[in-house]
């Protein structure tokens, strides 16, 4: 407040012996001042000083008064360092706010009554270059022809509350984002472990759907949903993935935690997935947002998928890879960092295989070899069909003739085992190439060899029965 210290001292001056009138006059310096006393107090819980600015019977700025502590918030320290002039103030405001909050301030000079109040958000440039964000109040004193006298304002330092309604808006919007897709919403507060129901459209738990009550113990909530709802061979994993702990630990690792399970509805067994989101505010405390909703049509889409994808990959005969994915895997494990051999087979005189017994026979033939392959090699081994009779395979970790011919005539032994009824009884026989690679000194160029194996295949043919020749 203005210091009036000094009208005590005028009072006797021109009061002169008119004691009654000095009485008079000091009385109301002294409510004044009690008056005074009080407002200091009121500004003191609402965190601000008044300041003001006096107008002369023109209407012109005659001074300024900016109180210390909106000096302070500003990061100056005193008079010389933020003047009391009206440009301190218009040059501390950010340049989006300059002309709104400035065309303000005039309209409440300049309007002849009190009608007109300044009432402004604004974000101020601090001595340091960062920025706070003020509320600034303030009304006219006016004199008797309406003519502005003093301005009084007051301004709060909002950044924090501005910062805490930013955040709340942001966590809003996840809520609401989250529940456009999800039919269960729920709050859980980790550090009181409850539940609290935001929405509720799907499947309402035993026990858990009174309309009035909102908040619930979080473990028997998820409990008696576990129980009722998912089905049984999962029961028991969701309930270690739905606990409080895990969830923090996932929570705290990316902010978002994601899982699916199974659940069942009226005998049919539908695909769920919930959602764990981690509230950044430093006002949500523990608290999450859990949505839980039905992916049946993205795990069918995801199948649908998978199945064009295996098609794409798959010799449609055999099961085994085709040629396109299978020479790929191939490559990529020839030309990597692996150590192994490439082979090459095809059925001894196929043709005649077909004409003695026709084609049907010949697939169940093909079909048969390709099931040894898979059975000999083992699951680690990429099997594939080139096209007709003839097969081509890579396997890991066999790279001496020793190995290699051990490998192969367990392959051997299942093909002179096969019993294919179409067959009547006969027999046939192949013929394998071999090429390695990853020792020392083998090539690592695929179609070199790819040549080097297939030319082993027609050596092999020159011999009856199943037989195999190595290229190096």
């Amino acid at each position: 407040m203005r210091d009036i210290s000094g009208l005590y001292r005028d009072i006797e001056t021109y009061t002169g012996e008119n004691k009654a009138l000095a009485q008079e006059i000091n009385d109301l310096l002294q409510r004044y001042k009690r008056e005074s006393e009080a407002m200091e107090t009121a500004y003191d819980v609402l965190g601000a000083r008044p300041w003001y600015i006096d107008f002369n019977e023109n209407s012109e700025i005659i001074g300024c008064e900016w109180s210390d502590r909106y000096r302070r918030k500003l990061g100056y320290t005193d008079e010389n360092d933020f003047p009391n002039v009206i440009d301190s103030w218009i040059n501390v405001i950010s340049p989006e706010d300059h002309d709104r909050v400035v065309e303000a301030f005039w309209k409440t000079v300049n309007g002849r009554d009190d009608s007109t109040k300044f009432d402004v958000k604004y974000h101020g440039i601090k001595k340091d270059g960062t920025e706070c964000y003020f509320h600034s109040a303030g009304a006219m004193r006016r004199r008797e022809d309406g003519s502005p006298q003093t301005f009084v304002g007051l301004t709060f330092d909002i950044t924090e509350e501005s910062r805490r309604l930013d955040e709340i808006r942001e966590q809003y919007e996840i809520v609401e984002a989250l529940s456009r897709d999800y039919l269960n919403v729920f709050m859980v507060d980790i550090s009181k472990r409850t539940a609290t129901i935001l929405k509720l459209n799907g499947y309402v738990t035993e026990g858990f759907g009174d309309i009035e009550k909102k908040v619930y113990p979080y473990e028997p909530f998820c409990a008696q949903y576990i129980k009722d709802r998912v089905y049984k061979e999962d029961q028991k994993v969701l309930t270690e993935m739905m606990s409080l702990e895990k969830v923090k630990e996932m929570l705290d690792k990316s902010g978002e935690y994601v899982y699916g399970y199974r659940a069942v509805d009226k005998g049919e067994i539908h695909f769920y997935q919930f959602t764990y989101l981690k509230l950044e505010s430093r006002f949500s405390g523990d608290k999450v947002i859990a949505g839980f909703k039905n992916i049946d049509a993205i795990v069918a889409s995801a199948r649908e998928r998978e199945v064009l994808k295996k098609l794409s990959e798959t010799d449609i005969m055999t099961g085994i890879y085709n040629r396109g994915y299978g020479e790929k895997l191939a490559r990529e494990l020839v030309e990597g960092g692996a150590k192994g051999m490439l082979c090459i087979l095809d059925i001894d005189k196929f043709k005649e295989v077909n004409d003695t017994y026709g084609h049907y026979a010949g697939d169940k033939a093909v079909i048969a070899v390709a099931e040894c392959l898979k059975k000999a090699f083992g699951e680690k081994a990429v099997v594939f069909r080139l096209g007709g009779d003839e097969f081509s395979a890579v396997i890991e970790g066999y790279s001496s003739r020793e190995s290699g011919k051990g490998i192969i005539d367990t392959l051997f032994r299942e093909i002179e085992e096969l019993d294919i009824p179409e067959l009547v009884g006969s027999r046939f026989f192949t013929s394998v190439g071999v090429a390695f690679f990853g020792r020392e000194g083998d090539s690592r160029d695929f179609e070199q060899l790819y040549k080097g194996a297939d030319e082993c295949v027609y050596l092999s043919k020159k011999t009856e029965g199943n037989k195999v020749n190595f290229f190096n």
